[in-house]
């Protein structure tokens, strides 16, 4: 069995899904990822050596995306109306049995809804830096062809690894 090292992004796109066509978005600096952060209530009382704060089970805080580039132009106009977002990379990889180099697949498919715009500056001679912040309703990301993650907030849906993080709860419900 072989282990791999993953070591950096070479290269990633960004697409407007809108209309079930991907259109590219072009002239991008930079993704952030959404970070899952699960909701959380401290506890305390008898049998607890002070505070803990624990997880609430299947509740995940405000998710977030944003995506930074270079100029206005009309593929990012386009993204402030846009409601699916797809996100591909790939990153580079070491074998340490074999020593080999490889790639390895990602994409990001999300439901969003626009939060924040911003054009950027105008400077002779500089990039705008401008950017666009989402929620993100729904999160689904593939690694090598296979779901790592599924994250549907608005249909209850929170998968790690294709395992349902939220089976105790539904069965009761």
């Amino acid at each position: 069995m072989s282990n791999i090292i993953s070591n950096k992004v070479v290269a990633y796109t960004v697409y407007n899904r809108d209309g079930n066509k991907a259109i590219k978005v072009g002239d991008t600096t930079e993704v952030t990822l959404p970070e899952i952060e699960e909701l959380t209530d401290t506890i305390k009382g008898a049998g607890i050596l002070g505070e803990i704060d624990l997880p609430t089970l299947g509740q995940i805080g405000s998710l977030s995306l944003e995506i930074t580039f270079r100029s206005t132009n009309k593929e990012t106009i386009n993204l402030l109306t846009s409601s699916q977002i797809e996100l591909r990379w790939v990153t580079d990889a070491i074998d340490t049995s074999t020593g080999k180099a490889m790639t390895v697949a990602n994409k990001a498919f999300l439901t969003v809804k626009r939060k924040k715009f911003s054009e950027g500056k105008l400077e002779s001679g500089s990039a705008q830096d401008g950017s666009a912040e989402f929620e993100v309703l729904a999160y689904r990301r593939i690694m090598d062809g296979k779901e790592i993650l599924n994250i549907d907030k608005l249909n209850n849906v929170y998968k790690i690894n294709g395992i349902d993080q939220l089976t105790d709860i539904t069965k009761n419900l």
